[in-house]
């Protein structure tokens, strides 16, 4: 059963087209990859997932839901979150702030009940603060509860911010980039953590540069090259089109 549908989705800026005509099918409890160049369009399509862009054209639909029109929020609702390539936490905050911060569209307390410290809201807020710790253990990284973000180290915040990301209970779950900056322990690590995730129920969609983990990882693996998608398959698949051989290599001469 389709989770993700895209139908000819394309992207302007202006005269550059950024993504474009770009067709995708994810299957609910998939590990799909997009791979490309750099400028390919590929964290263009994850920003038209999450209305940070509006797209121009074409279809894009979330279990069943189309997307278009729809506000940031209102597409999180429907089970969609997502980490970004460059890492966007409140540094100033401990670890289990950061990932409370991420349940926010499950609570139910509302200012009065905030102001006026009810029962609900302490009930919600210990709920959250336990939560939270949970998946502190589950992305790995138990221990760094009261620690500020700022202090954590790049790989430990890397996981933070899946952490938070879990938060919100997604079905589906985007990281950009994941294995950036990491060594190749932490992305074997990285690796075991994404697995897990899925595991769990959630369907788990990535941009990736590091070819080896894309392959060991993801059931299916997209190719876009200046927008546009070039092939789609297995690992294997990937691996001999020629056409990504030439996006990758450049064409012989």
């Amino acid at each position: 059963m389709s989770l993700l549908e895209l139908a000819g989705v394309s992207k302007r800026f202006g005269a550059l087209t950024a993504v474009s005509n770009v067709t995708l099918d994810v299957e609910e409890g998939a590990i799909f990859g997009i791979i490309g160049p750099n400028g390919a369009g590929k964290s263009t399509l994850f920003n038209l997932l999450t209305a940070i862009y509006r797209f121009d054209e074409g279809s894009i639909s979330i279990g069943g839901t189309s997307i278009a029109g729809l506000t940031t929020q209102r597409i999180a609702r429907l089970g969609v979150a997502r980490t970004f390539q460059n890492l966007r936490l409140f540094g100033n905050a401990s670890a289990l702030a950061n990932v409370m911060v991420g349940e926010h569209l499950l609570l139910h307390a509302n200012i009065i009940d905030s102001l006026l410290d009810t029962a609900r809201e302490r009930r919600e807020r210990a709920e959250a603060e336990r939560r939270a710790r949970e998946l502190l253990r589950f992305v790995g990284i138990a221990g760094v509860d009261e620690h500020f973000a700022r202090n954590l180290s790049y790989g430990t915040q890397r996981r933070l911010e899946i952490a938070r990301a879990l938060a919100a209970r997604p079905r589906l779950l985007l990281l950009d980039e994941p294995a950036a900056g990491l060594n190749p322990s932490e992305k074997q690590d990285l690796l075991a953590l994404i697995r897990a995730i899925r595991d769990t129920g959630a369907t788990v969609l990535l941009i990736e540069h590091d070819m080896g983990l894309v392959m060991n990882l993801c059931e299916r693996i997209a190719v876009l090259d200046y927008g546009e998608k070039i092939a789609e398959g297995t690992p294997s698949e990937i691996r001999e089109h020629p056409r990504v051989i030439e996006a990758y290599l450049g064409a012989p001469t």
